[in-house]
């Protein structure tokens, strides 16, 4: 029979409102010392009863002193973990208060058929009770657990031998106590018979039995083989207010005696070693006054360097305009746009009556420049040190990207100037959304962002040019995702990238982009309404000198430092602002 195992593990949660307790059984990944050696236990080794009934609480492993019982038990990553409910008994309600002072705080599994294989347990073990104790038996506590032996399904060989022992004590007439033991051994030996050999009949047949062999073999020794396990060794025994046991106490040869009795199931001698054979130490990590606590300076967090913060910014609005790089001059640049007054080409009498006639107007556009800029003064040994370089070279990404958002903030704000012929309250262009038709199947929680879209895109076209793009505020964009099918025009095909605040819709007018954007760039707008702004791409620039800022240093040789400086310039240009729209509402 493979003997249990006593785990002293975590320490008890208490709850006074139904006197129950929770706390860590086994833990998983711990070194368990045994008298086979250092092994662990894994997750799934031990199973874990699903009826608790029986399953006891009892104090400092006598199980005849029951305090309690499971009324829970589970597995984490960390360990198997139990609830258990304290009887209401004057030696439970004690328990349960020796607990909470701290008195005896501690928990210990009691667990069965523990198999071990190089350096791991085995899974099969049975979990059947746990015990409440104050202390691990003594330092350096071993663990009773059994050799890794073969399943009862291995194939026995029938032509064995198997011996019988039995041990008896007596004592002499000189007063000498002797232990005797007998041997017996029994040899079987099969013979196959061929079939003239059978018997004729049922009978008992002697000559046709296989031959066994018996032998008794006697032997008398004195005493001293018997095992007497010292108090020094029990959970119970007397301790040194550190808590440890003197080395004088230890009487090793009982120690390797107790172990072999045990390998050899020798009667009486096994339950004296599981007392002997004891538990796990209760090493907490943040033990008060040891090494491992978080400020003794030994155990130091692990470092990982820069964390993951996000993609960096890509931006999402400068190129839905015409995005172009180089050539801003410093004077700016202007140009102009030619409207007609009226339609210079009309119908024309002949007979060398006077031709039709008329005039047109121009008006000048020019365009805007705003400038950007980053500085700082830097010490030499960041450059000239080992790992200052990388920090620095993280700063200098946050700058980078710092201009990609910020210049792409602001082309965001001259689409909508540009949409709305102004930003703020006035909303100069706002086009109020279009009721719907009469009979149109009508659901305000999505249909409005979806009319207020085709709307936009189509006083792009009336204006003669061709829309490619929109931007929609959060109410919007909410409410065109969640649009279903059947609330679209049949000729409208919306395909939404969830995820990616991109969106696309295809008409007669082919494909449009949509992109959602924060409702701060929509301002003087009711923000709970969906806004919306169509453009064409060619209706506005954006002139930029690069993809990134310039950059440029400047030695500080009396300082020793390094001056480190970023400027940009984007310059916008209003191309043609006919070929924009707004649709919405006014705050």
């Amino acid at each position: 029979m493979i003997e249990p195992v006593i785990i002293d593990a975590g320490t008890l949660e208490f709850s006074d409102a139904d006197m129950t307790a929770t706390g860590l059984l086994i833990p998983y990944g711990v070194q368990c010392r045994s008298n086979l050696g250092m092994f662990t236990f894994a997750q799934g080794d031990v199973v874990i009863p699903t009826d608790f009934t029986g399953m006891s609480l009892n104090e400092e492993h006598k199980r005849e002193n029951v305090i309690g019982g499971f009324t829970n038990a589970w597995e984490q990553p960390e360990g198997t973990f139990a609830t258990f409910k304290y009887a209401d008994t004057p030696a439970g309600r004690q328990a349960y208060a020796d607990g909470k002072s701290g008195k005896r705080k501690h928990l210990s599994a009691e667990v069965a058929n523990v198999r071990i294989r190089a350096g791991k347990a085995l899974p099969g073990g049975v979990l059947f009770a746990a015990a409440q104790v104050e202390r691990p038996a003594f330092e350096g506590a071993t663990l009773l657990a059994a050799e890794d032996t073969p399943s009862s399904s291995e194939w026995e060989d029938p032509n064995a031998s198997r011996d019988s022992r039995y041990v008896t004590q007596f004592t002499d007439d000189s007063g000498v106590k002797w232990q005797r033991i007998e041997e017996t051994t029994t040899t079987t030996k099969l013979t196959k018979l061929d079939d003239s050999d059978a018997p004729e009949d049922t009978d008992t047949d002697t000559e046709n039995e296989p031959d066994k062999e018996t032998t008794l073999n006697a032997t008398a020794t004195p005493e001293p083989t018997l095992i007497t396990v010292p108090a020094t060794f029990l959970g119970s025994a007397p301790r040194a207010k550190d808590g440890k046991m003197k080395a004088e106490d230890i009487d090793l040869g009982t120690v390797f005696a107790s172990i072999a009795a045990i390998k050899n199931r020798e009667p009486g001698a096994v339950e004296d070693a599981v007392t002997l054979l004891a538990a796990l130490a209760d090493i907490t990590y943040n033990a008060p006054g040891g090494l491992t606590t978080a400020d003794s300076g030994v155990l130091q967090p692990a470092w990982v360097g820069k964390l993951w913060q996000g993609r960096r910014y890509q931006r999402k609005y400068i190129d839905l305009g015409t995005h172009v790089f180089g050539g801003i001059q410093l004077g700016g640049r202007k140009g102009y746009t030619m409207t007609a007054d009226g339609e210079l080409v009309q119908t024309w009498q002949g007979n060398k009556a006077d031709m039709p006639t008329g005039g047109a107007s121009t008006d000048t556009r020019k365009s805007s420049l705003r400038k950007y800029g980053w500085a700082a003064d830097i010490a030499r040994e960041w450059f000239d040190l080992e790992g200052g370089a990388d920090v620095l070279e993280e700063l200098f990404k946050l700058v980078a990207d710092s201009y990609a958002r910020v210049t792409d903030q602001d082309a965001l704000r001259d689409l909508f100037a540009i949409a709305s012929r102004g930003a703020g309250a006035a909303l100069s262009r706002r086009i109020a959304p279009d009721s719907l038709p009469a009979g149109t199947p009508a659901n305000l929680a999505y249909y409005p962002a979806a009319v207020q879209l085709i709307q936009a895109i189509e006083v792009v076209t009336d204006a003669d040019d061709t829309p490619t793009f929109a931007v929609v505020n959060p109410t919007s964009w909410k409410q065109l995702i969640y649009t279903p099918k059947d609330l679209l025009p049949e000729y409208v095909e919306l395909s939404v990238g969830v995820g990616t605040g991109e969106a696309s819709i295809t008409a007669g007018s082919g494909k449009v982009i949509v992109k959602k954007a924060p409702q701060a760039f929509f301002p003087g707008t009711k923000a709970t309404d969906p806004q919306t702004i169509a453009g064409a791409k060619g209706g506005i620039e954006f002139r930029e000198h690069g993809t990134t800022p310039i950059s440029f240093d400047a030695i500080d040789i009396a300082r020793g430092g390094v001056d480190r400086a970023n400027v940009g310039y984007l310059e916008t240009m209003n191309v043609r602002e006919e070929s924009f729209a707004f649709v919405g509402t006014p705050a």
